[in-house]
């Protein structure tokens, strides 16, 4: 007796039985997901049956069937199972996306010990053009890809790259050992100079400045705004110059001179400027005035300014966002210092 053959973009999907009794036959109407994950699938684990009630309650709302999860108790499509061999992804990570029609819009596939690529998804998403049944007869038509079906899709896209591992428990720890040394080796090294004062940490590379000040080194003076650089809350001193310590890597400012507000007063003597915005009432709420403080500071040292105008000053500080819009007494404390 030969194999049926395994059915690729553009055929019909075989009616099979899913592990919760409904055939696939049954699903027509709207698009399908077949998600094939590890066996070793636990239920008891809160982030992966989190993860997987996103992922079925973001298909549902897309008006898709997301089919790897029983009626009766979370489970995922085994990798091994007899559906998988039906479907020619046995013992790999894969999503099959099935149109209104039953026919498969796109196959993508990772093989165990392999990464999802960005062509592979690139490549299913190709196989959304439209797709023409095989011809069973008379009544075989062209099918038009749906909104829902695409909108499915670019899910099934994001869904991949969640979808945990196939392997065997051997190897599935093999490869709880590797994350965890890469997760080891991918740390540096790093050296700072802060307020006067040498710290050496071990911090993932891709970690900025404002975090390791905040997290590592505790020191929350420097605050936390937009964390996209617009704001201005997170400014510092880099050898003296302005610097925002949310776009600043921590291992980009080895070998410089950080200062942060902590460093601004000598002990109990206060810099003139932090004197100044007492005295001119330079703030509200004062989150923003640690920002404001080390921009100021800054542009009082820049030999380049020339008459200390609001004018000038309102354009040298306009990174410096304040939200109680405390700019005129900000202003008046700078000019204040600058002509002391």
């Amino acid at each position: 007796m030969n194999q049926a053959p395994i059915p690729q973009a553009g055929d019909l999907a075989p009616d099979c039985v899913l592990p919760n009794g409904t055939r696939l036959l049954d699903l027509r109407g709207r698009p399908v997901i077949l998600a094939f994950a590890s066996d070793t699938w636990d239920p008891t684990l809160a982030h992966q049956s989190a993860l997987f009630a996103r992922l079925s309650a973001d298909f549902g709302s897309a008006g898709a069937a997301f089919v790897d999860i029983a009626s009766d108790e979370w489970q995922a499509l085994d990798c091994r199972g007899a559906l998988a061999e039906r479907f020619g992804v046995a013992g790999q990570r894969a999503l099959i996306l099935l149109d209104e029609h039953g026919v498969v819009r796109w196959r993508t596939v990772v093989a165990p010990g392999q990464e999802l690529r960005s062509g592979q998804v690139l490549a299913a998403l190709e196989a959304l053009n439209p797709a023409t049944a095989p011809a069973a007869g008379p009544e075989a038509v062209a099918f038009q890809l749906s909104r829902r079906t695409f909108v499915t899709a670019t899910l099934a896209a994001a869904a991949l790259l969640l979808l945990p591992g196939c392997g065997s428990s051997e190897s599935d720890q093999d490869s709880a050992d590797e994350q965890a040394a890469a997760t080891a080796s991918d740390t540096v090294a790093v050296a700072l100079t802060i307020n006067g004062q040498a710290h050496r940490l071990t911090l993932d590379p891709r970690v900025a400045l404002l975090d390791a000040l905040r997290e590592n080194l505790h020191l929350t003076g420097t605050k936390k705004g937009c964390d996209h650089g617009q704001c201005g809350a997170c400014t510092v001193h880099l050898d003296g110059q302005s610097a925002l310590a949310c776009l600043t890597l921590a291992v980009m400012a080895q070998g410089k001179e950080i200062t942060t507000i902590e460093g601004l007063a000598k002990g109990e003597e206060l810099h003139p400027l932090q004197a100044a915005f007492l005295m001119h009432d330079a703030f509200q709420c004062g989150y923003c005035t640690p920002g404001q403080l080390m921009a100021a500071t800054a542009l009082l040292q820049d030999k380049t300014m020339d008459t200390g105008s609001g004018v000038e000053i309102r354009e040298a500080m306009s990174g410096n966002l304040c939200r109680c819009a405390a700019y005129p007494n900000i202003i008046a404390a700078i000019q204040d210092v600058q002509r002391a």
